[in-house]
């Protein structure tokens, strides 16, 4: 990663810089002398808005500006004097500027940068921590620097105090957002969600966001949130009144016609959550992925033979629904990695034979050993928990995911989920799999999981085990499903062959899925294209 990357030091187009300060002016008032606080900077980017929209601003307005980078709070400097606008630059952490500041703002506005918490230095983890005491909150969880940034900002808002921030979109779903969005319900109104293509925002994968609001008079435990969706064609505008909870806020991309489909789907007594019937969970972590799974090649330099077990590395060479061994003899042809290496205690010791040894050596070599995970270990290529189970699910996916049956006793790694199915549905892993991949499950798995960009979804354990399934008798369907998946071209199928026919077999199955099947399949749809183009169709 670039230095830039790692300190999020991409800046706001002037659009959106725009939009945020007319959000601001619109909420607040347009000719009032304003106090505005800036959490990270940058180069200046809104203050150069705000010279340009004189117009719209009062020009006694003022800002106090935070930026950690010496370069680049001269430029915002350079642009205050430029611009002939009130205010001052403060070169240090907004964490350490924080601590000791108590004076209110009118206004707060930027786009705090979106790092990676592990990037984040300790001194400034150290300051978030106790802001976020301070605060009645706790960092456990946090993923990213914006979410301490943009909640400690939120704190120096007085009553009547408005805000317009650029956030990316993961504020919807992921689990440590979930602090972000009840303190919205609870503390703000007149909450607006702008929503644009992806690419407004130059280098950055993550799709954006302008989120904006007034701080209110009164707690509340639900709001009316507007989202506005921009687009070549004009703008979509709908609302949703939301509780102050942790949940996601992914159902609320949906129509509410789509939204009360969706939940009424859920309260059929054929539908279940994914953890009700089977337990799914994280497959074997290796510690080093590219070393523990080797390809024939690999396999015969080094005599490996007898520490070889089969192995699904991506879903993607599994065509079908079911992974039987002529699955694995394929992908064995193409020269693929088909194996993984299980130096368990009651197999031979590799250490006494030279090549397994060699191998082992150049493991070593690569600081292999070294790793956390490898450390832990004794020796460190021992990788425990070596065993399969009879469902698989890709952890990622792209048109959808996929939930496999495994008939060729294949080992995953951890970018495959593994499973069995819990009491009393021991016997109904094939009418799962069989009916899995239908609109209502899609839905629910594009609801519940999370994306940072590229089109890809991506599903943690405790998202698996929300995912809305049909519990009915479909084994009879899973041969000529499996088939099926094969031809349309598995987890390519961009035609939705397989999910339109599970679909028409269920609501044979479950009769009360029709009349909801229609908005069903539009609202997944609708998900997967802003998953995919950063806007729905």
């Amino acid at each position: 990663m670039s230095a830039d990357q790692l300190r999020g030091g991409f800046y706001t187009p002037p659009e959106l810089v725009a939009d945020c300060l007319l959000r601001v002016t619109t909420l607040i008032g347009p000719r009032r002398a304003l106090e505005i606080l800036e959490p990270s900077a940058g180069d200046g980017a809104f203050v150069r808005g705000a010279e340009l929209l004189n117009g719209s601003f009062c020009p006694e307005s003022r800002f106090t500006c935070l930026e950690l980078i010496a370069t680049e709070a001269a430029k915002c400097r350079a642009a205050i004097q430029d611009g002939h606008i009130k205010g001052k630059v403060i070169n240090d952490s907004f964490f350490a500027w924080a601590k000791v500041q108590s004076h209110l703002f009118d206004a707060l506005v930027g786009n705090p940068p979106f790092v990676r918490y592990q990037f984040v230095p300790d001194d400034q983890r150290t300051d978030a921590k106790f802001l976020f005491n301070r605060l009645g909150k706790t960092l456990a969880g946090v993923s990213n620097l914006w979410i301490p940034i943009f909640l400690v900002s939120l704190g120096f808002l007085r009553k009547g105090g408005a805000f317009a921030m650029v956030l990316p979109s993961e504020l919807f779903a992921t689990k440590s957002t979930g602090v972000v969005r009840s303190e919205l319900i609870r503390e703000f109104e007149s909450l607006r969600v702008d929503l644009y293509p992806r690419g407004s925002f130059g280098k950055i994968l993550q799709d954006i966001i302008v989120l904006s609001g007034r701080r209110a008079e009164f707690l509340s435990e639900r709001r009316n949130v507007e989202f506005v969706e921009h687009g070549e064609n004009g703008n979509r505008v709908w609302k949703h009144w939301i509780p102050d909870t942790t949940a996601t806020w992914m159902p609320y991309l949906l129509t509410e016609r789509e939204l009360v489909a969706y939940a009424t789907s859920c309260e059929l007594s054929e539908m279940k959550r994914l953890s009700e019937v089977a337990q799914i969970g994280v497959s074997i972590v290796t510690g080093a992925n590219d070393f523990f799974t080797v390809d024939d090649a690999t396999l015969k330099k080094f005599d490996l033979n007898r520490w070889s077990k089969p192995l699904l590395a991506r879903t993607s060479d599994c065509p079908g629904l079911v992974f039987e061994k002529e699955d694995h003899m394929s992908a064995r042809k193409t020269g693929k990695k088909v194996w993984m290496l299980d130096f368990s205690a009651e197999l031979p010791d590799p250490m006494k034979y030279a090549l397994p040894r060699q191998y082992l050596m150049q493991g070593e070599s690569m600081k292999l050993h070294a790793r956390y995970k490898t450390s832990i270990r004794e020796p460190w290529y021992r990788v425990p928990s070596m065993r399969h189970d009879c469902l698989m699910l890709s952890k990622r996916a792209h048109q959808f995911h996929r939930l496999l049956l495994n008939k060729s006793s294949a080992l995953t790694t951890d970018t495959i989920y593994r499973g069995h199915m819990k009491k009393p549905y021991e016997n109904a892993g094939e009418s799962l799999v069989a009916g899995f991949h239908n609109s209502a499950t899609i839905l629910s798995s594009e609801i519940e999981g999370r994306t940072y960009g590229g089109g890809v979804l991506e599903l943690v354990p405790s998202e698996v085990a929300r995912i809305v399934v049909p519990m009915v008798d479909m084994k009879r369907h899973l041969s000529a499903l499996d088939r099926l998946c094969r031809e349309s071209g598995g987890q390519l199928d961009s035609t939705d062959t397989l999910i339109n026919r599970t679909d028409e077999l269920l609501c044979k199955i479950i009769p009360s899925l029709l009349p909801l099947m229609n908005d069903l399949f539009s609202a997944r749809t609708h998900l997967r294209q802003r998953r995919f183009h950063g806007q729905a169709d």
